[in-house]
């Protein structure tokens, strides 16, 4: 379970019954305290009916808030379950990682073999659209007779992870209105404003911000996340750094978050590094968590000139 986050025991005895009992029509289910947790079940409309019953999802779908749906569709052969991740594309980019990294294991605890199809919407007329079903039906029996594979078809459980968190991590990267800087991140000028998602808070140690209140010129800091508490915790903190020699400071095996202060200038860097070895889990919550890094800077007087990202 790359995510760390596990089927309840709720959740479970909801889809056994959801299994079988052929009057629902489906069974949200969302993420709640580190597990996957169900909703109210919703009933076809009329028995069967699975196109009209569609209507009734618009109680349930919000425009910020990611969403597993399950459905019976009863036209669609003998494996007749589908499961449907719905992330919408302006959530926040947390709970866009965290569903996208989870939805493989969703699946995989409840029995992949019980899932004809497994489906990803960011809008809510995919789902609510009789359209937007035939369209994906007609592909799919299209892909079967032609061999027109989607890419995403070919990959595993572990790729489609990989790629879904790949996807939140370039959001990461441009998601602060700014000037490209050409070496994959970007920086604002001025405040962070809007730039910063207000939602995500994190526990923050007391030397983290001593440390970066007392950043002076060539010292560099480095903040790492505790995984299990979600915590910024203090790395290093190092002064009489070179620019030159800023690279060799830092983690080469783990993610963090550095600034360094330039010598004999005004100027800031922040540096988000995650090297390839890093696990999904930290993946997520450091591409999750950047903007978030840098609101605890700015609120201890630090004003960033230039942000960096290698992932």
């Amino acid at each position: 379970m790359q995510s760390g986050i596990a089927v309840s025991s709720e959740l479970h005895d909801a889809f056994n019954n959801f299994s079988s009992d052929s009057s629902i029509f489906c069974l949200p289910v969302t993420i709640t305290a580190e597990s996957l947790t169900p909703l109210s079940p919703i009933r076809f409309s009329s028995p069967g009916a699975f196109y009209p019953s569609l209507s009734q999802l618009s109680s349930v779908l919000q425009p910020k808030t990611p969403l597993y749906l399950l459905f019976r569709r009863p036209e669609s052969g003998s494996s007749s379950l589908c499961a449907l991740t719905y992330i919408p594309s302006n959530a926040p980019v947390r709970a866009k990682t965290l569903f996208a990294s989870t939805r493989a294991t969703l699946v995989r605890e409840l029995g992949s073999e019980k899932f004809a199809t497994t489906i990803f919407a960011t809008e809510e007329e995919e789902i609510t659209s009789e359209e937007a079903w035939r369209e994906r039906d007609a592909e799919k029996k299209g892909s079967g007779s032609k061999g027109d594979f989607r890419r995403e078809d070919l990959m595993g459980d572990k790729e489609r992870e990989l790629e879904a968190v790949r996807r939140a991590e370039e959001e990461a990267r441009s998601g602060t209105p700014g000037r490209d800087i050409g070496i994959g991140g970007s920086f604002a000028r001025g405040g962070f404003g809007s730039g910063v998602q207000s939602g995500m808070r994190m526990t923050v140690d007391d030397d983290v911000k001593s440390a970066l209140e007392g950043l002076q010129d060539g010292g560099l800091v480095q903040l790492a996340i505790d995984i299990p508490s979600e915590t910024f915790k203090l790395a290093a903190a190092e002064s009489g750094i070179d620019a030159n020699s800023v690279q060799t400071h830092i983690s080469s095996s783990s993610p963090r978050y550095t600034f360094y202060h330039y010598p004999e200038t005004d100027t800031v860097f922040f540096i988000y590094t995650c090297p390839s070895g890093s696990s999904i889990k930290e993946r997520m919550l450091y591409a999750s968590s950047r903007m978030y890094a840098l609101r605890v800077a700015d609120e201890q007087g630090l004003k960033i000139s230039k942000k960096v990202c290698f992932v």
